[in-house]
């Protein structure tokens, strides 16, 4: 996404899928997936558009592909203030911090039984705090460091150092990349922590885990 955001029009998935390819028949082809609400936040930008998902979640679509593309887009430069439109945008997935979405919960039918961990993650200027969900017993801290590099965290709330100010907003569920994560911790640092009012790295330290890019 460095420069303009125009000319990046095709995705091109780099993980084979099912039933692709030039030999698939008419009955291999998948059925229509839906379309969902993608926010997507980096380190100088929020872009807003639409995904369609090729999994029952968000966040295992993320987990599947290493670049996403999205529709009807809108990118907003933090610093600037700018704001540009386009058709089409291909992310790739390093380049993604967190995403925000509204899209489906998955299979119900697949559900098991977790506990919520309240824990605050540092993405670049972002603070994101929320529950990260983990079947009983297992320590959240070791459940994030085994998981795919897409974490989905419920009830969050984003907050962004921009001109001089913090501001944060309740976002509902927001998937962190855990790649591309500062940090990690059990518990959740204060509101304004960006603004300087608290050290972010002094928030339970014990329990700070460090995200290596």
């Amino acid at each position: 996404m460095n420069g303009g955001i125009r000319g990046r029009l095709r995705l091109v998935f780099r993980t084979a899928r099912a039933g692709s390819g030039p030999g698939a028949g008419p009955s291999d082809q998948p059925s229509p997936s839906p379309w969902v609400q993608f926010v997507a936040f980096t380190e100088e930008r929020r872009i807003s558009g639409l995904i369609q998902l090729d999994s029952d979640r968000l966040s295992d679509t993320l987990n599947g592909h290493l670049e996403y593309q999205l529709c009807d887009v809108l990118v907003e430069h933090l610093a600037e203030g700018r704001c540009e439109h386009a058709d089409e945008v291909v992310i790739d997935r390093d380049d993604l911090l967190a995403v925000l979405t509204d899209g489906p919960r998955g299979d119900p039918g697949r559900r098991v039984r977790t506990l919520a961990h309240d824990v605050t993650v540092k993405a670049g200027p972002y603070l994101i705090r929320g529950s990260l969900h983990t079947p009983p017993g297992i320590d959240p801290l070791a459940s994030a460091r085994r998981r795919r590099p897409m974490i989905p965290l419920s009830d969050a709330w984003v907050e962004v150092r921009s001109g001089g100010a913090s501001m944060g907003s309740v976002v509902g569920t927001v998937v962190v990349n855990r790649a591309t994560a500062d940090w990690i911790q059990v518990g959740f640092a204060p509101a304004g922590a960006l603004a300087g009012l608290e050290p972010v790295a002094a928030v339970a330290p014990a329990t700070e885990a460090p995200i290596r890019r």
